[in-house]
């Protein structure tokens, strides 16, 4: 992905995320999903689909809940005997409509985090932190790195565990936490030692690429903060309790939404050129 300042990934990804979940009208949500799908097959090298599994997930347990829980709506889709506890009554298609709507916020949502997490360096978002707070956050950073190579961790020792004629189960789960917490405090020293030897807090940090602003990073800042003031300015309201059909969107709105793809089209641009000078 173009070299973007982390800031300016930042910006992207607070208005991506506004738009994903102020939004509810379903055009606006199909334009934004083609959007997020045009930044994040040029922001990925790889076409992992561990994401699309957890924003499918997301996606669709907001429709069983609506429909579950709601009551709510003229066109029924069918009904269910009163007397049956949560699920009894009418279920409608205005409940279906409202989690499907839910459902896409999320997903577009989860996209954008995938997005970020690709475009991103947690080195970068580290750089850009006051002088307070970096400290601070470099434990954040590391604290959230233990947690899957913990995960990993159980893992391995629940494939040791099993190959050695363990059997699975619940009574065998403590005996999992020992090796696993070992692991894990083993991990930890290594990073004290590798921050101690690095010289970390004994004096002022130093920046090896100091980050830089760039026409780029104004080209998607404008498009950002654009997209962010026409979602908070003039949402399309869209409520399938109110009205079932959705209406067309205004043209200015779709129009201040679709530089959110500008990074898409800048990566083509910066590929394309280094393409012609090879």
């Amino acid at each position: 992905m173009t070299g973007l300042n982390p800031l300016t990934w930042c910006a992207w990804a607070l208005a991506a995320i506004a738009a994903a979940l102020v939004e509810r009208n379903p055009y606006l949500q199909l334009l934004l999903l083609a959007i997020l799908l045009t930044v994040w097959i040029a922001a990925r090298h790889d076409r992992s689909i561990g994401y699309w599994r957890a924003a499918l997930a997301l996606g669709l347990l907001p429709i069983l809940f609506s429909l579950v829980f709601s009551r709510f709506g003229s066109h029924v889709l069918f009904r269910l005997p009163s007397h049956l506890p949560v699920i009894g009554g009418a279920w409608t298609v205005e409940a279906a409509l409202y989690g499907a709507s839910t459902g896409a916020a999320l997903l577009l949502t989860v996209l954008v985090f995938a997005i970020a997490q690709s475009a991103l360096r947690t080195a970068d978002l580290l750089a850009v932190l006051p002088r307070p707070l970096y400290r601070l956050g470099t434990l954040v950073a590391l604290a959230l790195a233990l947690v899957p190579q913990a995960l990993a961790s159980l893992q391995a020792v629940s494939e040791t565990r099993r190959l050695r004629g363990v059997r699975a189960g619940w009574r065998t789960g403590l005996g999992l936490l020992l090796p696993v917490l070992l692991t894990t405090l083993e991990r930890a020293l290594q990073y004290a030692e590798s921050l101690d030897a690095r010289g970390f807090g004994c004096q002022r940090r130093t920046r090896y690429h100091p980050s830089r602003w760039g026409l780029a990073d104004g080209l998607v800042l404008l498009g950002a903060i654009g997209a962010l003031a026409a979602t908070m300015l003039a949402p399309s309201g869209y409520d399938p309790y109110l009205q079932l059909a959705p209406g067309l969107p205004q043209t200015a709105l779709i129009v201040l939404l679709v530089p959110l793809s500008i990074p898409a089209w800048l990566n083509a641009v910066s590929r394309r050129a280094a393409v012609d000078h090879v």
